[in-house]
């Protein structure tokens, strides 16, 4: 069984909410007098950059929601000024609002920050509060060659992202091509598809995943359930001879047979009252 089977074996189950998003932004245009210039005072700056697309799509669902700005050359149009632009940020942070986790490739330097300060300048309420489940935080982990999501395909043989002209996509699309903005939906729909399914061949080695037992329920006499907090598989072993241990306590330590992750009880095996001076 390859690598790309085994991701399949990885999926959810869980009642929490969750969605996978990614943005597509156009970049600002400046004024400078050397070729080789590598800051750009604000002074300079003429239009600034901002989001065009976006794509999103539930855990679980075929579809994959996508808004644009609206048809037209809005290439020396002001992004408070572009036809659509109000409504597509605004659509953006209504499903980062219904959301209980947000998976995204370099979603919490980036994408969320950029979705956040756009609606800070429209006057848009931020998303009520959400996990983020930031999958390049676990590839930058690898001492791969490289971390991008291309990489991170090919490792598990997930196929690869949809191929374009580079650069001139984005210089197309903001003139208004419509073969451009057709292709740009295209490339923004798949990253998200295969965001996804990163982040189920990842699962084993996400350290940092949201717990699931936070959306697993009680069982019929109240107790909490007890799942796998990566995957949400009851499927559970406690580890024999092994244990969890931080710098003074040992806690029974737990596998999930269906992806593998460990998880720690809190309950404490064993503590010690000495620890070494440093």
């Amino acid at each position: 069984m390859g690598l790309a089977d085994m991701a399949k074996l990885h999926k959810m189950q869980t009642r929490a909410k969750v969605l996978t998003f990614d943005i597509e932004r156009r970049p600002q245009i400046g004024m400078y007098w050397d070729a080789k210039t590598h800051y750009i005072g604000r002074d300079r700056q003429l239009i600034r950059a901002s989001t065009i697309t976006w794509a999103a799509k539930w855990y679980g669902k075929r579809e994959v929601m996508y808004a644009s700005v609206g048809e037209g050359d809005h290439m020396f149009t002001k992004p408070e000024d572009t036809p659509g632009y109000y409504e597509m940020i605004l659509g953006m942070r209504d499903l980062l609002d219904e959301a209980d986790i947000v998976v995204g490739y370099n979603s919490v330097r980036f994408d969320e920050k950029k979705i956040r300060g756009e609606c800070v300048r429209l006057g848009i309420p931020d998303p009520s509060p959400f996990r983020s489940l930031d999958i390049f935080r676990t590839t930058k982990q690898m001492g791969w060659d490289y971390a991008s999501l291309a990489e991170t395909l090919s490792a598990f043989g997930l196929g690869t992202k949809t191929a374009h002209q580079g650069f001139g996509l984005w210089v197309d699309f903001m003139h208004g091509d419509p073969k451009a903005r057709a292709l740009m939906e295209k490339y923004n729909k798949m990253d998200v598809i295969q965001t996804e399914r990163a982040m189920d061949a990842l699962r084993p080695y996400i350290k940092d995943h949201p717990n699931l037992n936070l959306w697993a329920g009680t069982d019929a006499d109240g107790r909490p359930n007890e799942v796998c907090h990566a995957c949400g598989s009851d499927k559970l072993r406690t580890v024999a001879g092994k244990g969890a241990f931080t710098a003074l306590t040992e806690y029974a330590l737990v596998e999930c047979k269906a992806c593998h992750n460990t998880m720690r009880r809190n309950f404490i095996r064993a503590r010690t009252t000495l620890r070494a001076v440093r």
